[in-house]
Formats: C-alpha cells, sequence, structure tokens
C-alpha cells in the first residue's frame, strides 16, 4: 500500500467492513458483542448490575440458581464480582439469599414477587434487542445462525465450563495438533474476570475503538 492509500484509512469493501478485518473471526465477533451489549442497555433499564445482573436474576427466577458458585462459572462471572451483583440484587428487593438445606455453607438465591415481575417485562424489550441485532439475516437465517452458535458454544462449554485459562490450554494444544501453530496472546485467551468474553483481548479493543 502506498502512502497516500494509507493515509486515505483503510480499503472498505462493498459491506462497508475494512478490507483487512472482514475475514478476521475475533474482530467480527467483537463487533456483534459490542452492537449487542449496547441494544441491550436499554433492555435493562435501571437494574443495578446490568445485563449480567439480569443473567443472575433470571436464574433465581428460573430456580437454577441453587448455588452461587455455579451460577457465577455458569455467566462466566467472577466469584467476587458475583457477590456485588447478588448484593445489589438483594439490596434492590429483587433476590432473597437463603440457606441451603442440603448445605448450610452455600446460599440458594430466589427471586422476589418484585424480582419476577421485572424480569417479565424485560423479555419484550431483549427479544426486540435480539431482532435488531440479527435484522441482517432472513428469518431462515437467524434460526440457523442462532443453532450455529449453540453449537459452538457447547463444545466450548464441553471443553472448559469455566471459562477460564484451561479453555486456552485447550485451544493450544488442538491447534499444535493439527497445524503447528501456539495459542494466541494470553489477552486474547478467555478470562472469567469480568463476565464478558475478552473485552481486554485485541478483539475486544478493537470492537471498543470502531464503536
Amino acid at each position: 500500500m502506498s502512502d497516500a492509500a494509507a493515509a486515505a484509512g483503510p480499503e472498505v469493501g462493498a459491506d462497508g467492513l475494512p478490507e483487512d478485518l472482514g475475514q478476521d473471526l475475533g474482530w467480527l465477533l467483537g463487533q456483534v458483542q459490542y452492537g449487542y451489549l449496547a441494544a441491550s442497555a436499554a433492555a435493562v433499564g435501571e437494574l443495578p448490575g446490568g445485563l449480567r445482573a439480569l443473567h443472575v436474576l433470571g436464574a433465581a427466577v428460573g430456580g437454577e440458581a441453587r448455588n452461587q458458585i455455579e451460577v457465577a462459572r455458569r455467566f462466566g462471572i467472577d466469584r467476587t464480582v458475583m457477590v456485588r451483583l447478588v448484593d445489589e440484587l438483594e439490596r434492590a428487593g429483587l433476590v432473597e439469599r437463603h440457606p441451603d438445606p442440603a448445605d448450610r455453607r452455600a446460599r440458594i438465591i430466589t427471586a422476589t414477587d418484585q424480582g419476577t415481575r421485572l424480569y417479565a417485562s424485560t423479555q419484550d424489550d431483549r427479544r426486540l434487542v435480539d431482532q435488531h441485532v440479527l435484522a441482517g439475516l432472513e428469518p431462515a437465517e437467524r434460526e440457523q445462525f442462532v443453532e450455529s452458535l449453540r453449537r459452538i458454544a457447547a463444545r466450548l462449554l464441553a471443553v472448559d465450563p469455566t471459562h477460564g485459562a484451561a479453555a486456552c490450554d485447550a485451544a493450544r494444544r488442538e491447534i499444535e495438533a493439527h497445524e503447528g501453530a501456539g495459542c494466541p496472546p494470553q489477552d486474547d485467551c478467555p478470562t472469567a474476570t469480568d463476565g464478558q468474553s475478552g473485552p481486554g483481548g485485541e478483539s475486544g479493543r478493537r470492537a471498543a475503538a470502531a464503536g
């Protein structure tokens, strides 16, 4: 590329995406994630803790929050962050903690009537968010896309249910076995430090810059 072309900025394809990033999986995923999180901000409203807290509240509403640590693992939330989220939800009157009869050291998180109503009221808005994010696809393509994501997520969860460093180690072994390459830099490895998939990595930084 000439100096003049470089000064003019990256080449853009017919779809409006930068030519050098249009096939970059990390960048593309980052853009989708950024768009989804931005659109979801309106759906969660003033809920303390945002989208992550909504996931926790949903688990409590569905009776799937019998163990605080397991809920944190399920949604890739750091344990200390999880404690803060539940504290905020409890102060807002949306959930309650109760001792687990089977394990007095554990705490079951249950939704209050107020929490159940709030969670139900967010669902229509969340469906609108889904429609907004997937608006570029035909109905059949949307179903295929979501099903593909389910298959990818199921495999990754099977590799490492905690979304921790073991996932990166598994990826490194798989890549080395098939292509002789190494794992991406540590910043691009999945983490469970803040409940979002790799926002500290290169793809997350690119997404934030693009936003």
